[in-house]
Formats: C-alpha cells, structure tokens, sequence
C-alpha cells in the first residue's frame, strides 16, 4: 500500500472518529452504533470494503480497510468514504434536525477544507 493511501485513510479514520464523538453526544452511543451499521451497509451496496469498517462504543477503526488495500489496491478510497461521511450526514441531519447537523457539518469542514458535504438525501 503506498503511503498516500496510508496517511488518507487515517485521515478518514480521525474524521470518523470525530462524527462518532460529535454524533454521541446527541444520539448516544448505541445510537451512533447503530447509525454506523446502517451507512456500512448502505455504502457496501457499492464499496464491499467498508464492511471492514471497526467500531464499538470505544471508537471506530479504520485498521481493518488499510490492511484490505493490500489486496485491492486499486480501492477508490476517497470515494468510499467521502459517500460514507454523506450519507451518514444526511441520515443525521433527519435524526437531530438541520441546525445540529450543520454544528456537526461545519466541524468536519474544518478538517477537511474544500469538501461539499449535503445534509440532504440525493
């Protein structure tokens, strides 16, 4: 795996983390868990590799992904996850309203500056 790929996926993985601590906060964490499952399986509609997404209610671990690049290096990485952080942005903004997801939104925009994240449904 080269090392772009690597240091891009634990840069998902600290945003992950990140919508996890934020989103716990409103949801709860067997909520967020929930959440999670329900985007996993979503997203793997498309991306089989996100299954191998970790979390619990002591964090979310993107360890398992990194290691599967190995075998398909060819994972269109970014694409993965930027769907993933979309679609869990959207569901969230359903659950906790438009102004607690854009709290949420505009947090992860500053991590990740010049990404369009929708809180609406494509």
């Amino acid at each position: 795996m080269s090392e772009f790929k690597k240091e891009r996926i634990e840069h998902y993985e600290t945003l992950l983390r990140e919508i996890w601590i934020a989103s716990a906060k409103y949801l709860g964490m067997v909520s967020v868990n929930l959440l999670i499952e329900r985007v996993v399986w979503e997203v793997s509609l498309e991306y089989k590799e996100i299954e191998l997404l970790q979390y619990d209610q002591n964090g979310i671990s993107c360890a398992r992904i990194a290691a599967g690049l190995e075998e398909n290096p060819d994972l269109p990485v970014q694409d993965m996850f930027m769907k993933f952080i979309t679609r869990y942005v959207a569901i969230l903004a359903k659950l906790l309203g438009h102004e607690r997801a854009e709290e949420i939104k505009n947090k992860l925009k500053e991590e990740v500056a010049g990404v369009s994240f929708s809180c609406r449904e494509e």
